[in-house]
């Protein structure tokens, strides 16, 4: 089934909670609904959103905007594996619910990151060392330009940090459903952040990792829809070794011999740096421009305080991205996708 609703107002429907209005809000609730718009995609003048949780409207949006109602879950046993196959419309979270309360481990890293199943596929979500292509299977879409239903195995998906095939040619995937593969021998990972320490004696279960990054991130992250925000604003940038050191170095010249950069060792021999921790070093932590601001209790998401316009947010980007540029030498990427 499709409903339509004509010059609607999408404030509710990003978690930006920018004022803006759409030509066309689409909702569909099955596979087939979604061929009747193959052709705006294709032209352009359609986009498919979630929850709008890692969006910024840039202003009002002249196209037709398609939201997914296709709900529903099926769970089968391949061997030990548990296979899941989760419609796109789906709340992502509840997904994980399912899964760390059937005590399979995979998803319990990713709890309470706002937004779909089909969106979480397309964005490779990822939080406390774990990316959504970590447990992927496969992911079926309409290929717009083949007209065709097809089932994209996860290799390839051209998954990277933040990055799909499906975010790399925009508009031709359209994902109705999304595969997940539960291993029956993984383990919960805990060697990231402060998840570790966060359970001290407790069992590593799925549903204990669950519990403690719930409590983390609602200790640090703005409430939703009180606090308007799209989450991590800006990637964690990535860097190579030599680059690190000089970074290190600069830090050790301005805050002295104890100053420790955090970092993650990848497997290439680069390293990864929070952003957020280059954010609050160039004194953006909790600081404000008009009803724009950086969360004062984690810097690397920037928040409307209420009534900001989208210019008030891209111009508190463009001052963070200027004032990181000019300290380390490193130039911060949006994570947040920007919708003109």
């Amino acid at each position: 089934m499709v409903t339509v609703a004509e010059d609607f107002n999408i404030r509710h429907n990003n978690t930006f909670a920018m004022d803006v209005t759409c030509r066309r809000w689409v909702e569909y609730t099955s596979e087939s609904d979604v061929w009747q718009f193959v052709d705006e995609l294709s032209a352009g003048r359609a986009k498919c959103i979630g929850e709008g949780s890692n969006l910024l409207f840039t202003g009002d949006y002249t196209g037709s905007l398609l939201h997914s109602r296709i709900m529903g879950m099926d769970v089968e046993m391949d061997g030990r594996d548990m296979l899941i196959t989760a419609g796109s419309g789906m709340h992502f979270d509840d997904l994980v619910a399912h899964t760390a309360a059937a005590n399979r481990s995979g998803l319990e890293n990713l709890t309470d990151i706002p937004g779909q199943v089909g969106a979480a596929a397309v964005q490779n979500i990822g939080a406390y060392g774990v990316e959504a292509k970590d447990v992927i299977e496969s992911v079926r879409c309409i290929d717009t330009h083949t007209r065709r239903v097809t089932v994209l195995p996860a290799a390839d998906c051209a998954y990277g940090y933040r990055e799909s095939l499906f975010k790399n040619e925009p508009n031709r995937f359209v994902v109705v459903a999304v595969t997940f593969r539960l291993s029956g021998s993984a383990v919960p990972r805990i060697d990231y952040g402060n998840l570790r320490e966060r359970l001290g004696d407790t069992a590593a279960t799925p549903q204990a990792v669950r519990d403690a990054v719930r409590e983390i991130r609602a200790e640090k992250l703005p409430p939703l829809p009180e606090v308007g925000s799209a989450g991590s604003f800006f990637k964690n940038p990535v860097v190579a070794e030599e680059e690190f050191i000089r970074i290190q170095n600069l830090a050790l010249q301005e805050w002295g011999e104890d100053t420790r950069v955090p970092h993650y060792m990848l497997p290439d021999s680069m390293v990864k740096i929070p952003a957020a921790w280059l954010i609050e070093r160039c004194g953006w932590k909790g600081k404000q421009l008009g009803n724009a601001g950086v969360w004062h209790k984690q810097p690397l998401i920037l928040v409307n305080l209420g009534g900001a316009s989208p210019d008030d947010i891209v111009e508190l980007e463009n001052r963070v991205i200027s004032s990181v540029s000019e300290r380390f030498g490193i130039h911060l990427s949006p994570e947040v996708e920007h919708i003109a």
